[in-house]
């Protein structure tokens, strides 16, 4: 019943509601710049296809001004199957010491500064061998913005309290229903983890899939839910991605299990460089790299 009334909404939605998404491409103007959300094809030629799927999801420090140009606190490579309808979070540490492609190595989270997505993307195929098919950049402000028009009331079960003024997070054990003040605070903490960094780019990898829960439930629900998910992508990014195809791939989405998810942090070790502290990529994580790339899940 489900697909039949979400296959019914793709029609629909094509021309009531994502048809003015192909003017807010990059080639239309001055959205592209403005938003503070923003994704596309990682490669021009990649067309879509059945089997697997890779987007590299960044979380960009900047609080204004321009994300493609300024670190990334979160690195996520999200795979999905589509013969299977598996997935994976794969999270890599901000501090993680990489190769960067033509600009030497340097802390995983520079290549967005110095070389925008493409360079990010290139960045992540470089280390694990897996195409990105699209990505996805977003800032702290279309991050709570997007969560507050999608209604918020993200359930996250929470197995220790976080309390971290530089967050503004004050949430007790237990499950709770985050706000989007309370989301974009959770995915801010670090201070108050035992592992800092390295336990906040977990912590982010769950909430994506917190977030894939809740979008499930709320189209399982009521299917014509979809426009307000797709209403809020309107509204808070640009998107150079045709417009049906951005649909298919928000329909797509929602028909995946969120316990069919896996999250996986790759796995580091502290160090330093010069008097830089870091973390160095352990050579475990080659064969999380291998087992991703041929599956699209953890």
């Amino acid at each position: 019943m489900i697909k039949r009334a979400l296959a019914l909404l793709t029609l629909i939605a094509s021309v009531c509601v994502l048809v003015p998404l192909a003017g807010e491409r990059s080639g239309g103007g001055s959205s592209m710049a403005a938003a503070p959300i923003r994704g596309g094809r990682a490669h021009a030629e990649y067309q879509p296809k059945d089997g697997k799927i890779f987007v590299l999801i960044l979380g960009s420090d900047a609080r204004s001004g321009n994300p493609r140009h300024s670190r990334t606190d979160g690195v996520h490579l999200a795979g999905i199957n589509t013969k299977t309808m598996k997935g994976g979070i794969l999270n890599f540490p901000r501090d993680s010491w990489v190769n960067i492609p033509g600009s030497g190595s340097a802390r995983i989270n520079e290549a967005l500064n110095r070389g925008g997505p493409d360079l990010a993307v290139r960045t992540i195929e470089s280390l694990t061998g897996i195409q990105v098919d699209y990505w996805l950049l977003t800032a702290f402000e279309g991050f709570q913005k997007a969560i507050k028009d999608v209604g918020g009331k993200i359930p996250l079960p929470l197995k220790r309290g976080m309390y971290d003024s530089g967050s503004g997070a004050r949430l007790p054990r237990g499950t709770k229903t985050l706000s989007a003040e309370e989301s974009l605070a959770f995915v801010r903490s670090r201070k108050s983890l035992p592992g800092g960094d390295v336990d906040r780019t977990a912590n982010h990898g769950r909430f994506l899939i917190a977030l894939l829960r809740k979008l499930r439930g709320d189209i399982e629900r009521r299917p014509d839910r979809m426009f307000d998910w797709m209403q809020a992508a309107r509204k808070w990014t640009a998107l150079d991605i045709p417009p049906h195809e951005l649909f298919q791939l928000g329909v797509l989405t929602s028909q995946v299990k969120s316990q069919d998810v896996g999250n996986v942090t790759v796995p580091v070790r502290i160090g330093s460089v010069g008097s830089a502290s870091v973390v160095f990529v352990q050579p475990g994580a080659q064969a999380i790299y291998d087992r991703f790339k041929e599956k699209a899940s953890l």
